[in-house]
């Protein structure tokens, strides 16, 4: 299923989840809507009508009276007529109310036909049979308000028992309601994390493994989801695919730098020493002019020989072949050796050198002492030299601290602006300090140098009046312990 189908049916269960409730909510609306409407205007117009049937056998008693007190036949006339409405009246009565005790119907029609015979007798000039026929009449006027109360009380129970039915309604609907919303809010969130996580986790995995592309580690990852039919499984195929070829170009990279450095070795011992014949065998003959050039072709040959040396370093450093020869060193000693390695430097650039050993530095430190000396310390005592002053200082400070030694390097140089800090110890990264010159890979090399030592090396604030400060922690080891390498890593900050 595509990520599109996924984000579509995710939508349409969402929406089912959510109206489900709404849909509930709108049939008790309606049930509610007719207990409030329908049966509450059906009870009204009953008793309207009830009302109207009160009215009527009022206005038919004084009627009959008058009739049989005058004998006018209008006023006959008009109780018959008020008979006939009352009967429509009980008739739309009966069809509107769904409750109509018999007895009422059977009042009513014993008053009509009461009614009838009171005409017949007045009719027939029978006055005394009339009278009696109205007493009997008066008893059924008294028994059909009696009815009429008891199907108006009938009615008020029905409309009480709506109003309870209508309440229980409305009270189950809205916690129904209430309970179907939250169920469906779950619903839909457990559906919307589903997709989301769905979606979103193998993306980040993707992202870190870019990231690990970004610092030079060029490994196929083995949980993205190559196997999914979607988008992101086609996306994860291409990355394994590109990480496959970007691994595969790094290989030849790093052969090719291989090939060349050696390659550029002998011809550049070549140069050196063609120089050193030329200048041994002119000697005094030289002009000044011939000796300085000579002396700018063997310093170029020794620059560049360094350059190439550094190229070799990175490429081992790069397929994994650097090994180390560690062995137990007096940290006394390492620091005399890196004293006497630039003093000479020091004295011809006017820069005060000092390399302090603090009594919280251990007596030795089991290291590859060239590779320490000479690459990390070397390196950045030399890139110190580079950026500080005539008349500047550099200082070199050993100490100890908990479970490892850290060595600090400080120069009064101008310092490294703060844009290009987290790039220093990318490779090929120059930073230009006024007149910086140089391949860029020196940094680069202390940086996987320490690395190989298990340590780690940072560019630390500087306090005021300092230009660069490099802290080197290296962990304590001991004699005869194996170093804790981690993977290495030629690109990106440390």
């Amino acid at each position: 299923m595509s990520v599109r189908a996924r984000l579509v049916l995710g939508f349409f269960v969402v929406t089912a989840a959510l109206a489900a409730p709404t849909l509930f909510a709108t049939g008790s609306l309606s049930h509610l809507r007719r207990l409030a409407v329908e049966e509450r205007s059906g009870h009204a117009a009953a008793v309207a009508r009830l009302g109207r049937i009160q009215q009527g056998l009022a206005e038919l008693d004084r009627l009959e009276r008058s009739f049989i007190a005058t004998g006018d036949q209008a006023l006959g006339r008009a109780a018959a007529a008020e008979v006939t409405s009352l009967e429509e009246e009980l008739r739309s009565l009966r069809s509107s109310s769904p409750i109509l005790p018999g007895r009422l119907e059977a009042t009513i029609d014993h008053v009509a036909a009461l009614t009838r015979h009171v005409e017949g007798h007045v009719e027939a000039d029978r006055m005394n049979r009339a009278s009696e026929t109205f007493s009997s009449l008066l008893a059924a006027f008294d028994e059909a308000s009696t009815e009429l109360t008891l199907v108006a009380d009938s009615i008020d129970a029905m409309a009480l028992r709506d109003a309870r039915d209508a309440e229980s309604t409305s009270a189950t609907a809205r916690a129904a309601t209430l309970a179907g919303l939250a169920v469906a809010l779950l619903f839909a969130l457990a559906v919307a994390g589903y997709t989301t996580h769905a979606m979103t986790s193998p993306l980040r995995k993707l992202s870190r493994a870019s990231a690990r592309i970004a610092d030079g580690e060029f490994t196929i990852p083995g949980d993205l989801p190559y196997d999914r039919s979607d988008e992101i499984g086609e996306l994860s195929t291409s990355f394994r695919a590109m990480t496959r070829r970007l691994a595969e170009l790094d290989r030849t990279k790093a052969a090719f730098l291989g090939v060349v450095s050696h390659e550029l070795k002998t011809p550049l011992n070549v140069i050196k020493a063609y120089a050193e014949v030329i200048e041994d065998e002119l000697g005094p003959k030289a002009s000044d002019s011939h000796k300085e050039l000579i002396a700018s072709v063997a310093e170029q040959a020794l620059v560049l020989s360094r350059r190439v040396s550094r190229l070799m370093d990175i490429s081992r450093l790069e397929a994994g072949t650097y090994s180390l020869s560690v062995e137990s060193t007096p940290i006394e000693d390492l620091a005399t050796g890196l004293e006497r390695l630039f003093e000479r430097q020091a004295r011809e650039k006017d820069i005060d050198l000092t390399v302090r050993v603090t009594e919280s530095a251990p007596f030795d430190a089991v290291v590859d002492v060239d590779i320490l000396r000479d690459e990390i310390l070397g390196n950045l005592v030399t890139n110190a030299f580079r950026f500080t002053p005539p008349g500047g200082w550099v200082d070199v400070q050993i100490e100890g601290e908990s479970g490892g030694i850290v060595f600090t390097v400080t120069d009064s140089g101008p310092g490294i602006p703060k844009e290009h800090r987290p790039h220093i110890f990318e490779k090929y990264y120059v930073v230009d300090r006024a007149r910086a010159m140089g391949s860029g890979l020196g940094l680069a090399i202390v940086k996987e140098m320490v690395r190989l030592h298990g340590g780690l090396v940072t560019l630390e604030s500087s306090p005021p009046g300092c230009g660069a400060r490099f802290r080197v922690s290296l962990p304590r080891v001991t004699e005869g312990a194996s170093l804790e390498v981690p993977q290495h890593s030629m690109v990106g900050p440390t």
